[in-house]
């Protein structure tokens, strides 16, 4: 499951946490993004969430890299 982070304190969350225990704000989703970003192209890539693998690198994407964990 991905992170989800407090857009007003910036805190992250993890699991099935809607709201910020903080700041009362509901939570945004982290982007899908290369769990291995080595190069340019794999640092500014959001991919969707049921891709699997980096179109850039062929790392796996942070959301398939936390469903096998």
């Amino acid at each position: 499951m991905a992170n989800k982070i407090c857009p007003s304190c910036g805190r992250v969350f993890k699991g099935l946490a809607r709201f910020c225990s903080q700041c009362g704000i509901e939570l945004k989703k982290e982007p899908n993004k290369c769990s291995s970003p080595s190069t340019q192209l794999c640092r500014d890539a959001v991919f969707d969430e049921e891709d699997i693998f980096c179109r850039y690198c062929g790392a796996l994407t942070t959301f398939a890299k936390e469903r096998q964990m």
